[in-house]
């Protein structure tokens, strides 16, 4: 058993992650190294934070815990709030943004794929 605290896992800057992202954390809570087949995330997007249209391989589970975000996938445009979840097939594209004033939260877990690139669809 792997037994941790958020508040002692590091806070990545994700613009790095795929061109165009500003005002994303990402905290990597459990990992492969962990032993585990999947991904838990947690995000911090800062108010007016973006991670542009884009997709991937892994397939994606997001809870949102506070804030207002936008999501915009080809099906259409959602806002989002605290106790809504989304989920995201393999190279489904979406892009999320932060609508309101505050930061916001939400967990993610990924699928652990042998292609974790993101793809820029903008």
């Amino acid at each position: 058993m792997i037994v941790g605290n958020m508040n002692n896992v590091p806070l990545e800057d994700a613009s790095k992650l795929l061109k165009g992202t500003r005002g994303f954390y990402v905290q990597w809570l459990i990992t492969k190294e962990h032993g585990s087949k999947y991904a838990v995330r947690r995000f911090i997007v800062k108010a007016n934070g973006i991670m542009p249209l884009h997709n991937h391989k892994y397939t994606e589970a997001v809870v949102i815990l506070r804030g207002r975000l936008r999501v915009k996938t080809n099906e259409g445009i959602y806002e989002l709030g605290p106790g809504d979840f989304l989920f995201t097939g393999p190279y489904e594209p979406h892009a999320i943004e932060n609508i309101g004033n505050d930061e916001a939260e939400f967990i993610c877990v990924i699928s652990y794929e042998d292609d974790m690139s993101l793809k820029p669809l903008e």
